[in-house]
């Protein structure tokens, strides 16, 4: 048998990282500041490369319009 489809993949998605919740709780306090992506590694303390990586995630799945 499949699994059931879960009623709530985008939260799913959301919080499997907490690099991402940062990402996120930064975005959505400072919106809508513009940042670059290596200045938001910066202000949220977080290594370069795991920043563009759950950017990237979160554009995937439609939380981000620009990367």
């Amino acid at each position: 048998m499949s699994k059931p489809k879960s009623p709530y993949p985008i939260l799913e998605n959301l919080f499997n990282s907490k690099a991402r919740v940062r990402v996120l709780k930064f975005l959505f306090r400072s919106h809508p500041v513009n940042v670059g992506v290596k200045e938001l590694a910066k202000r949220i303390q977080e290594p370069l490369g795991l920043v563009k990586k759950e950017m990237k995630e979160l554009h995937k799945i439609g939380l981000v319009k620009k990367l």
